[in-house]
């Protein structure tokens, strides 16, 4: 018999469609083990000789990003053709139907429109090169207006920050950063961050709104609950702190092109992270 050990990726011999699983436990009787397909299972050693996954096989994002052994529970997991079900069970026609688009699209996507015309680059440099802080700030709010992504509390903190002077050029020149500096994203991310606080609006929604909707292809929106739900439903590890931080954000992006990816391979072909968000969202709603 092949011996298995806690953190070995494994495939059961019988149960294929239960997909490659990693060992969370071992004991004397039992082998606990997380399968993508469908979560944890308590094997008998007894029973089943399971298969010990090498090179690419052993490979598979959502265990490389798996939470902890003691945070699983099946009652949670959602695999992603289950997740399909209630994403359809929502919108039967799916990503083009005419309820997702008008729910889910629609002021997303009047949103990116409106700030690439007024806070493209060239444009948001030139006010910026002007000292026209307070433009930027205001183009910013009309941006953020024709959205649905803030609460009112958020869209209140956000405009009332924005009313201050000395604070006006801190979060234009921030923005501009963010939005088209030549730093790595990382960098450019904490330095908004920062500005954001000194600011006193460092939330994970206002953080960030702006980099999403400017660039909805590869860049996520963070609502605390929101995230922290859907990841929980897939078992997914955002190392999720309250203050906006690198570390949550880029596991966030990790999980959002993981289900991406996922859904191409499902024919449901997302065309950018709206799309994405808005089908986990559906999946951690309770």
């Amino acid at each position: 018999m092949i011996s298995v050990t806690q953190g070995d990726r494994v495939f059961h011999p019988n149960l294929k469609e239960w997909g490659i699983g990693k060992v969370l436990g071992v004991t004397a009787d039992n082998i606990d083990v997380f399968f993508v397909g469908t979560g944890a299972k308590r094997l008998s050693k007894s029973f089943v000789k399971l298969e010990i996954a090498e090179g690419g096989d052993a490979k598979h994002p959502l265990l490389d990003n798996l939470i902890e052994t003691s945070q699983i529970s099946n009652a949670d997991y959602v695999p992603l053709p289950e997740a399909i079900k209630r994403f359809l069970a929502i919108y039967p026609d799916g990503m083009e139907g005419k309820a997702f688009l008008k729910e889910e699209r629609e002021a997303c996507l009047r949103g990116h429109q409106f700030c690439t015309q007024l806070l493209g680059q060239a444009e948001l440099a030139g006010l910026i090169a002007e000292g026209r802080y307070q433009d930027v700030c205001d183009r910013a709010r009309h941006v953020e207006s024709v959205t649905n992504l803030l609460t009112k509390t958020e869209k209140a903190a956000l405009y009332k920050a924005l009313d201050i002077e000395e604070d006006q050029k801190l979060f234009s020149v921030g923005l501009a950063d963010l939005l088209y500096g030549t730093d790595t994203e990382e960098e450019r991310f904490k330095r908004f961050v920062r500005a954001l606080e000194l600011m006193d609006i460092g939330k994970w929604p206002i953080a960030t709104l702006f980099g999403f909707i400017r660039f909805p292809q590869e860049r996520a929106f963070i609502k605390a609950t929101a995230i922290q739900n859907s990841a929980k439903a897939f078992c997914w590890r955002i190392n999720y702190k309250s203050a906006p931080n690198w570390k949550t954000y880029s596991s966030v992006l990790r999980f959002y092109n993981h289900v991406r990816t996922g859904l191409v391979e499902e024919g449901m072909m997302p065309r950018d992270l709206i799309d994405v968000q808005s089908f986990i969202g559906s999946v951690g709603q309770k």
